[in-house]
């Protein structure tokens, strides 16, 4: 049975909102987001009611988000694992280094690996929060974003363990996970203005308010640009 045949059987006593969650948990658990685009039905409801429409935007925002910035991510945690390798393989009696290069090299990787491990605890966050605003609790990732993001987040702890290890041996500062994760700044801010506001503006330019839509969008990439400047 299609997705849109199962709301149709129901269609009668349920409200938009508790429509386009339903189809959410259908398509949920149908497949994962990756190959979701197979079964794919057009969703007219997401253009007759603008909460139904975000929570079909948003839906889609954020599973794309997730999705694309774990994939990022994954090249970065490859690097970091390369890294952690060569460090304990160095031997000191034959590749004898100044203090100084050292310590400068040592804080760079520090430095990447809390940058890393906060934009992991960051998506992670905003998604949390997307769900508990938008989606009454319920985890808007499907199978395969959700699986990738707390792959994410366990290589950057494994990685972060490595470099502690080393910097323990080494006299080095090490990474306190709990105070990483406490200085997120305004990631989390910036992850959920983006969703939500591209989200309204797709919602708007669906239901013909094509300069509310565009305005929208302006807004967001205003809050965007002063963002990066702080």
């Amino acid at each position: 049975m299609s997705v849109n045949s199962r709301l149709k059987k129901i269609e009668g006593g349920m409200t938009y909102r508790e429509w386009a969650l339903l189809w959410l948990k259908t398509s949920q658990e149908k497949s994962s987001y990756s190959e979701s685009w197979k079964f794919a039905e057009f969703q007219p409801w997401a253009a007759e009611n603008e909460e139904a429409g975000m929570i079909y935007y948003l839906t889609n925002m954020v599973n794309i988000a997730v999705l694309l910035t774990t994939e990022q991510l994954r090249a970065q945690t490859t690097w970091g694992s390369l890294l952690s390798l060569s460090m304990f393989n160095v031997q000191p009696g034959l590749r004898p280094l100044e203090p100084r290069p050292i310590e400068e090299f040592v804080e760079r990787w520090r430095d990447a690996l809390c940058r890393l491990f906060t934009e992991v605890v960051a998506l992670q966050q905003a998604v949390d929060l997307i769900s508990d605003q938008y989606f009454d609790g319920y985890d808007v990732l499907f199978s395969d974003a959700k699986e990738k993001l707390r792959d994410s987040f366990e290589t950057a702890k494994l990685l972060i363990l490595g470099y502690n290890c080393f910097a323990e041996e080494n006299n080095q500062a090490q990474i306190d996970i709990e105070i990483a994760a406490s200085q997120l700044g305004s990631k989390v801010e910036q992850r959920l203005n983006e969703w939500v506001m591209v989200s309204r503006s797709k919602v708007l330019a669906a239901a013909g308010d094509l300069f509310e839509a565009r305005d929208q969008v302006l807004a967001f990439l205003t809050l965007d640009e002063s963002g990066s400047k702080m």
